[in-house]
């Protein structure tokens, strides 16, 4: 009897991954959550409050009650506003802090005096500030949050119960306070940590499946790039060294004219692996940008080609944000400048890689006389630089794809300023900007905004593992 193969576990997201940090547009969508569950507290404190008149024995501390409840819901709803993401752990402690703050006041402004536990607003807005984490929080910390704020109110229940009107074992009183709080707690871990497994199985599955795909059409893109340079080769290079090898004879015009090719190709390779996708993203802008009837004129300053080391996430939020300020009305497109600086050692390079591809791409050489083994020396560069071309565009198609390794590098950070003028007031601007803020503050780990009319500066930074880079 054969074992069956086990079939293979499906990676778990990170315990301190959320639906905001793994999905910032998805937690954008979901923002409308937080003054929904604030507006529902709010209302339900100052209506229960009122109802229970009879009950409070000192009105200050029931007001104080649901004035800090009310500043509870007002932190949750500018916690969660899409430019200030993402959510910290600090927001959420501080609007907990304040639920139970809240609860106690609202507890002694009717001690001794209080008919039931049912009917107290404090737990169930509580309860509810909890389920309003859920987008935004991870589960197990959403989870300790309400376990450790369900016990404080089944103590305080515990305490009131020799004074309440229905006369009952008091661990049942603890109980019910309890579950005001810690079921929507409980709901909302659930949802977190449903949600955040649900996002992540899809992204691996989706880079699986680019992996996979892009194993499949390396090899044509190999090819074409060798077609590409062949091709450049053959219109100048080529037809020159065909001629010099049947006339067996060198002038010094060919050779004036063999160090200008040589020179010529070396600039355009060169150019060609300076390159980089920030670059190409510029170009394509400028070019939109032309076609509309403008004069760009858009800046990039990356000396040591930091934006090499950006990952898929962060290359996608800046190149949105670009694109945006470049079709926002009222943008001067001779005022963009892109400039990417840091601490720490810049990307590296893939020269072991290349250098490889390029000793492999070499050619013999097949002529013993010493003026012609200098052009030919030529070729065999241009060849060379060729193949680097060439795997420099496989290792770039490959590290884009692959997983990351865990290194334990030291540590970099990448800065990147964005500079745009831009003729519009600073409500619009900021409506406009906003969604894309969101995101940025979700996979960049410092992001600063400022505003002098018409100028607009953006600085955020990337902290990187001193690893090899990409172009």
């Amino acid at each position: 009897m054969t074992r069956a193969t086990p079939t293979p576990r499906r990676p778990r997201a990170p315990a301190s991954a959320s639906q905001q940090r793994l999905d910032p547009i998805g937690g954008l969508a979901a923002w409308p959550l937080a003054p929904v569950v604030a507006l529902i507290v709010v209302t339900y404190a100052i209506v229960a409050t009122i109802s229970r008149m009879h009950e409070i024995q000192i009105t200050e501390l029931a007001a104080a009650s649901v004035a800090v409840l009310m500043i509870a819901a007002a932190v949750l709803v500018w916690a969660a506003r899409p430019d200030l993401a993402p959510f910290t752990r600090t927001r959420a402690v501080v609007i907990v802090a304040l639920g139970l703050a809240a609860h106690l006041l609202a507890a002694a402004s009717t001690w001794q005096f209080n008919g039931m536990i049912q009917d107290d607003f404090a737990p169930i807005g509580l309860g509810l500030l909890l389920l309003a984490l859920a987008p935004f929080r991870p589960w197990k910390e959403i989870l300790t949050l309400g376990v450790s704020s369900a016990v404080v109110v089944g103590v305080t229940a515990l305490a009131q119960s020799p004074f309440l009107g229905i006369q009952t074992p008091p661990f049942l009183f603890a109980i019910i306070a309890m579950t005001q709080v810690l079921a929507p707690a409980l709901a909302s871990a659930a949802y977190s940590r449903q949600v955040v497994n649900s996002i992540h199985r899809w992204q691996t599955d989706a880079r699986r499946a680019i992996r996979a795909r892009t194993e499949e059409s390396r090899g044509l893109l190999a090819t074409e790039v060798v077609d590409q340079r062949l091709k450049n080769l053959g219109a100048d290079v080529l037809p020159f060294l065909a001629d010099v090898l049947e006339r067996e004879t060198l002038t010094a015009a060919d050779i004036k004219r063999a160090r200008s090719l040589a020179f010529q190709v070396r600039r355009v390779l060169v150019a060609e692996v300076d390159h980089t996708w920030l670059d190409d993203l510029i170009d394509r802008e400028r070019l939109k940008l032309t076609e509309r009837g403008l004069n760009p004129l858009c800046v990039i300053a990356d000396p040591e080609r930091r934006a090499t080391g950006f990952d898929s996430d962060q290359r996608a939020a800046v190149g949105a944000l670009i694109v945006a300020l470049c079709r926002l009305k009222g943008f001067d497109p001779t005022s963009l400048v892109v400039q990417i600086d840091g601490s720490g050692e810049a990307p590296a390079d893939t020269d072991q890689i290349t250098q490889a591809f390029g000793h492999r791409g070499a050619r013999p050489t097949p002529a013993a006389d010493t003026t012609t083994i200098a052009i030919v020396t030529a070729a065999e560069e241009q060849a060379a630089t060729q193949a680097k071309a060439q795997a420099r565009a496989q290792a770039q198609v490959h590290a884009a794809t692959a997983p990351r390794p865990r290194t334990t590098g030291l540590s970099a950070i990448d800065t990147i300023t964005i500079q745009a003028g831009i003729s519009l007031p600073p409500f619009h601007r900021r409506r406009a900007l906003r969604p894309y803020l969101s995101v940025l503050r979700a996979v960049f780990t410092r992001v600063r905004v400022t505003s002098r009319h018409p100028l607009l500066t953006l600085e955020f930074d990337a902290e990187r593992t001193t690893t090899k880079g990409i172009k």
